[in-house]
């Protein structure tokens, strides 16, 4: 699939504002599949919020897997787990208020 620099960029820009990939395919993209999507934002490095949440969850479970003897740790890992979860759901509601916004300036 030949995707331009032009609709590259406004997928990265989408997925760093928190969009989910399969809200870009569908609402910005319908001609491209999720995998088209999701390729772009492989290649430049870039996930959607939801990519990121899920990356660092699997690696702190995995990390807290290995220090089961350390209490202390795993309980660090699990705060950080939550943390981690709370700025997930903040940049989902800024990315609300960035849509509500960009409609309202759009009509």
């Amino acid at each position: 699939m030949d995707i331009s620099k032009k609709d590259a960029a406004k997928m990265r820009r989408l997925a760093q504002e928190g969009k989910q990939v399969a809200k870009i395919q569908k609402e910005d993209f319908p001609d491209l599949t999720w995998w088209d999507v999701r390729w772009v934002l492989e290649l430049a490095g870039t996930s959607s919020s939801l990519g990121l949440m899920r990356e660092i969850t699997g690696k702190l479970n995995r990390a807290r897997k290995t220090v089961k003897k350390d209490k202390k740790l795993s309980d660090d890992l699990l705060r950080v787990n939550k943390l981690a979860r709370q700025l997930y759901e903040r940049g989902k509601e800024d990315y609300k208020r960035l849509d509500r916004i960009r409609k309202a300036v759009e009509a």
